[in-house]
């Protein structure tokens, strides 16, 4: 538990605890009131500002008078460190005067709790030079019962704090994600549809001119009409071809029913280039993740060189709650695959995981590309505990 902002904090030696005095309260009635008085007369008439030592001056001074010749002081322990052996033991009650004292010159002490946990504790001790004071028990067991409601304030007020620092830290993360996930999807959209223009386009113009050289076929030389035909079919059937192959590419027929690993191994065994797959991803998981996964990779296999002699290495993994998949390419040129990848990271990223382009220590470019197993937010730890 930290100090609270108590301006008049001493440490007792070799002890590491905390002690607000009640000669440091502010002048006030010089007669012992019950403490819920003190706390609707006195504390509630504090500023909102006012700190915690503020706050307990008052009830200290008061227990104080209750004592006579005493004087009543609060221990508390310093943070994130354990009571030291010479403070008090959890005292089950106030000491009688025949108990041994646990601090040199103490009368009295009273545990102050939140539930069953000890957080503070009042003691009242000798005044160098009187005579020994009086232990109130009630006015002690009242007062513990009144410091226990400032300190659940103060830590309220800090959890409140701390939560909404958190709901910051999040709303400026939804910001981030729901951006990075927009550049994406307009990346993609721009990916599609060259792959359906450029294709398209230059088919769509081909089967034009079939149709229209059929058309003249019909007209001016019938003899021709059937050779015309077939070439019209023929550019009309790669015409089709081109929006076949723009969907498995989208949406590999494989990767739905068999996953990822086996669809990046049909996607592979399609390209010129030697390829060698190892490893596994283990157990189906969500579309949403299987996906990621085959785009990010099979963007990364088309941004490598189409031909090298060396084969290009594709291993798949499963490790720590997430899907991975490394591709290690010895002609692959890092900076340039950065370049070429970029959207691709930057939408995994807003998805949990990552693509990661870096030169392993056998000069290989290496992609590493990974996902969470599920994409349920659980990667929030929350906010930190309370001081």
């Amino acid at each position: 538990m930290a100090d609270h902002g108590i301006a008049s904090v001493g440490h007792q030696p070799q002890a590491s605890v905390a002690t607000a005095a009640a000669r440091l309260a502010p002048p006030g009635p010089a007669a012992f009131r019950p403490p819920w008085q003190v706390l609707a007369q006195d504390i509630a008439a504090l500023p909102a500002w006012a700190t915690f030592g503020q706050r307990v001056a008052p009830l200290l001074r008061n227990l104080t008078l209750a004592t006579g010749t005493g004087q009543a002081h609060l221990w508390l322990p310093e943070p994130d460190r354990p009571a030291p052996p010479t403070a008090p033991p959890a005292p089950r009650s106030p000491l009688a005067r025949d108990d041994p004292p646990a601090w040199p010159g103490a009368r009295a002490m009273m545990p102050v709790h939140d539930g069953q946990r000890e957080i503070a504790v009042l003691v009242v001790t000798d005044r160098p030079g009187a005579p020994p004071p009086a232990v109130p028990t009630s006015a002690l067991r009242e007062t513990a019962d009144i410091v226990a409601l400032l300190l659940h304030e103060v830590t309220a007020q800090e959890t409140l704090r701390v939560r909404a620092r958190h709901a910051e830290d999040l709303q400026v993360r939804a910001r981030r994600i729901e951006a990075d996930l927009g550049a994406a999807l307009e990346a993609e959209r721009r990916r599609l549809a060259t792959w359906v223009l450029t294709g398209a386009n230059r088919h769509l113009a081909e089967v034009a001119e079939r149709r229209r050289d059929f058309a003249a076929a019909v007209h001016d030389d019938p003899s021709r009409a059937p050779a015309a035909l077939g070439a019209l079919r023929s550019a009309v059937d790669d015409l089709l071809d081109t929006f076949r192959a723009v969907v498995r590419g989208v949406h590999p027929s494989t990767l739905r029913a068999r996953g990822t690993a086996a669809a990046l191994g049909e996607l592979a065994a399609a390209l010129p280039r030697r390829i060698r797959c190892t490893g596994d991803l283990g157990r189906r998981v969500g579309w949403e993740i299987e996906s990621g996964v085959y785009h990010a990779a099979a963007a990364a296999l088309a941004a490598l060189p189409a031909s090298a002699d060396d084969a290009l290495l594709v291993h798949f993994s499963r490790t720590a709650g997430r899907l991975a998949v490394r591709v290690s390419d010895p002609a692959g040129s890092v900076p340039r695959l950065r370049i070429a990848l970029a959207d691709d990271a930057r939408r995994l990223a807003a998805l949990g995981g990552g693509l990661h382009c870096h030169p392993s220590l056998a000069d290989m470019a290496v992609i590493d590309i990974w996902l969470p197993e599920s994409l349920t937010g659980t990667d929030d730890p929350g906010p930190p505990p309370s001081a």
